[in-house]
């Protein structure tokens, strides 16, 4: 038999013992016996009751002392607030007012009535409940408070008395706490003051509640508080909320800086780089420029044989020395791992070789880290303002391709400048962007599909179109060679619109098959930022007898971040057309979190790389928690890429990812075998519930 609850009755009588025992087990209670005090308390101890029933008459200690003695903790803290009913002959209005004022929940006179006593039982456990659940969620409440730093004041207009809430002393850390809005006034700044003054006036003549942020106290004392309430009540209070957001905005402040410097060299990273440099090109258009960017070289063989940090150290040095090398001038940079940029103002070309010799040459040298000797060498590419590009960007990419071809010839702490690049140029990429050109036309393009599950059911309802490019004489080239050239040569747009049309296509004819999904395309920084986009989309979608919600359009995280109040518009434009969004890549980039807010999004795509170690890693566990989080807040899926294993897959379950694509379900599939895995897997998913 399962027992509800667990039961004592104390009574020094047995045959009552007995008999209401006996009346209790029916009913589905285990029942517990003590014939005094000492015996009721070691049941307390022992067994924790969720109820007890105490006489008031028993040798010892009575039964209004026992109940004294529960409330005040002697059976355990656990047992402090049980319900207790108190069983007596007596029925004098003294005994019920002993009773109630030594703890007692409820009030019973013999002779007992069983099915009375079971209803009274039931109504007790029940607002024991009630009042348990009630003290967990004040205390949940207080621990929320308290861990958001959040409190509550309440403001009397007719004599200006303040007062606040129990945690806020603890919450604000003063030696004594406001008691007057006068007194609060005093306490802010001038122009703080005059703004919660005039906050306080309007509340007070129009009724409404006020919303503002203000500094109060100064020195350590200093906090800032946000404070907010409701419209004035009727008996003319003000009652509102205040939360301490001092370590917020000092976190928002240091956020700022890590999105625009880099935390490891302290050097601006690539947006604000470009964004200086703009601005001095835009100030001064007839000076010229020079940008560099330097490449350390093998990097990753430091990192494999001393460890990450001893790679750290390397670029850290690096950085120092190329800082205190360049002229103050001179704006440098870390575009990437380990990528460093410089710009510098010059006057002729003669100018040029100096810089190289004086500061650019000397950074190749030996370094001491984690107790060994290194020697750092590197690749450089420059570009020149204004003949090789009219603005950071485009001087930027031309110094990176002068780099590459310097990297790819081993021209290892040279300058290799992008007019000289054609002497440099490596035959084989040559021609391999050659080929490249003719490739669409020549229909050597194909689109394979990886599918994405869905945790809660295990179902599929999407897939990711993948570009991939069959060579006649190579065979299938690795995308991570032909998608570079084509983003650098501008042919992204068009073979990007072909991946969009075949797709379409695809789709459309999967659903004649009976397959109901949604196709997932990426589309490009180039694509993006082409007049039309949406038109050009939602002509291929019309043309295949598709709805454009069938369509989910991937961009990068970086791309939507380039130019945000761009992207915004875009954005709402393809979402006005019911196609649904996607930001890919995310948590690898520094994204405002503000236009994120705005982003018209559906899905949030979450990057491989915070993947790979969300079993082993509990700082990837903590990140992709954090943006589960926040997409269930924004209302978005998620979707984990890279899964590769088992147990990641369960890590992401219990995480709260909606969705996975990975290796661990399929590797990308040419149609045929991608519409074979989907029907074999529906199929057995049908019969397993079938089963």
């Amino acid at each position: 038999m399962t027992f509800m609850c667990r039961l004592l009755i104390v009574d020094d009588d047995p045959t009552i013992r007995l008999l209401v025992s006996s009346g209790l087990k029916r009913k589905g209670y285990e029942v517990f016996q003590a014939a005094d005090a000492e015996q009721a308390l070691v049941v307390f101890r022992d067994h924790s009751p969720d109820l007890a029933l105490i006489d008031v008459t028993m040798p010892g200690r009575n039964g209004f002392e026992l109940v004294q003695s529960i409330r005040r903790g002697e059976a355990g803290l656990a047992c402090q607030q049980v319900p207790l009913l108190m069983l007596t002959g007596s029925d004098d209005v003294t005994s019920i007012n002993q009773a109630f004022e030594s703890g007692a929940t409820d009030f019973i006179t013999k002779p007992i009535n069983l099915p009375l006593l079971a209803e009274r039982i039931k109504y007790a456990l029940r607002g024991a409940q009630r009042e348990k659940a009630l003290r967990d969620t004040q205390l949940e409440q207080a621990s929320a408070c308290k861990l958001a730093r959040l409190g509550f004041w309440q403001l009397n207009f007719t004599d200006d008395h303040l007062s606040w809430s129990a945690g806020a002393h603890d919450v604000l850390q003063w030696p004594a706490l406001p008691e007057s809005g006068e007194q609060l006034l005093t306490l802010l700044s001038p122009k703080d003051r005059l703004r919660l003054q005039a906050s306080l006036s309007d509340a007070e003549a129009s009724g409404e509640g006020i919303n503002l942020e203000v500094t109060v106290g100064s020195g350590v004392l200093a906090r800032k508080l946000r404070l907010q309430s409701g419209g004035k009540s009727e008996d003319n209070h003000l009652i509102g909320a205040f939360q301490d957001v001092t370590a917020l905005r000092a976190f928002e402040d240091k956020a700022i800086y890590l999105a625009e410097y880099d935390e490891l060299t302290n050097l601006p990273k690539r947006r604000l780089f470009l964004n200086l440099l703009d601005e001095q090109i835009n100030s001064a258009p007839e000076s010229p420029w020079m940008m560099l960017t330097l490449d350390v070289s093998r990097l990753h063989r430091i990192n494999d044989v001393l460890g990450i940090q001893a790679g750290d150290q390397v670029l850290t040095l690096f950085a120092q020395r190329l800082k205190q090398s360049t002229p103050e001038s001179a704006l440098v940079c870390r575009l990437e791992a380990d990528t460093f940029g410089v710009a510098v103002p010059q006057t002729s070309a003669k100018e040029i070789g100096v810089h190289y010799e004086d500061w650019i040459r000397p950074l190749a040298r030996h370094y001491v880290v984690s107790n060994s000797e290194v020697f750092v060498d590197f690749t450089a590419g420059g570009s020149l303002y204004p003949q090789d590009g009219h603005n950071g960007e485009e001087l930027l990419r031309t110094a990176l391709l002068a780099q590459r071809f310097s990297r790819y010839q081993a021209v290892a702490q040279r300058l290799v400048l992008f007019d000289e690049v054609d002497v440099y140029a490596d035959e084989e990429v040559l021609s391999l962007e050659t080929d490249l050109r003719k490739a669409l036309a020549r229909d050597e393009f194909f689109l394979v599909y990886q599918p994405q599950q869905r945790l809660s059911s295990g179902g599929f309802d999407g897939v990711e179109a993948l570009l991939r490019w069959r060579h006649p004489e190579r065979g299938v080239v690795s995308p991570a060679q032909f998608i570079p050239l084509l983003e650098e040569s501008g042919m992204i747009v068009e073979v990007g619109d072909w991946v969009i049309k075949e797709a379409c296509r695809q789709l459309a004819e999967w659903q004649h098959e009976g397959l109901d999904l949604c196709m997932g395309v990426n589309l490009s920084a180039l694509q993006f930022e082409q007049p039309g986009l949406a038109k050009q989309i939602a002509e291929h979608v019309a043309d295949h007898k598709l709805k454009p919600y069938h369509l989910e359009l991937e961009i990068t995280e970086s791309t939507a971040m380039s130019n945000p109040s761009a992207t915004l518009a875009i954005l709402h434009e393809l979402k006005g057309l019911g196609f649904r969004l996607a930001i890919d890549d995310f948590g690898t980039g520094h994204s405002s979190y503000e236009y994120l807010l705005r982003f018209p999004l559906n899905t949030l795509k979450i990057d491989r790389s915070f993947i790979t170690g969300v079993a082993d890693s509990r700082p990837s566990r903590a990140i992709v928690r954090s943006l589960t989080a926040l997409s269930q807040g924004l209302g978005l899926k998620t979707i984990a890429e890279g899964v590769e294993t088992q147990r990641q897959r369960d890590y992401l379950d219990a995480l709260d990812v909606d969705e996975i694509q990975g290796f661990l379900l399929a590797r990308p599939m040419e149609p045929s075998a991608c519409l074979a895995f989907l029907c074999t897997t529906a199929n057995a998913a049908l019969h397993e519930g079938m089963c």
